[in-house]
């Protein structure tokens, strides 16, 4: 018998798994967001950081493993930096911290 949403969300190993995606999907989304706002293809960013289009497409789709490094060394060829901002689970979420910071960041530059 298949389990429930509700059964799912009591399985403390699916809430982990859930906020690992979660957490990764934030991260891409951001950057997606500011490649974007810079007008910087997949592949301009890819010839910034040394890398192949083809391993920004994996990292941005999910299909590789972005570690922290990386996101940062993505963040610094675009100018950004981002910082950590926890918060408890159920609690409501301000703006995300990575988007905030690269606001600031780019106001006082202006």
């Amino acid at each position: 018998m298949a389990n429930s949403v509700i059964d799912d969300m009591n399985d403390p190993e699916f809430r982990k798994l859930l906020a690992q995606e979660e957490l990764i999907l934030e991260v891409t989304e951001t950057i997606c967001e500011l490649l974007e706002k810079e007008k910087i293809s997949r592949k301009e960013l890819a010839e910034r950081l040394g890398k192949s289009k083809g391993f920004i497409s994996q990292l941005l789709n999910g299909g590789r493993n972005l570690t922290l490094r990386t996101v940062a060394d993505i963040l610094h060829v675009l100018g950004y930096r981002a910082s950590l901002t926890p918060f408890k689970e159920g609690k409501q979420r301000q703006e995300s911290n990575i988007t905030s910071h690269a606001k600031q960041t780019r106001s006082v530059a202006n």
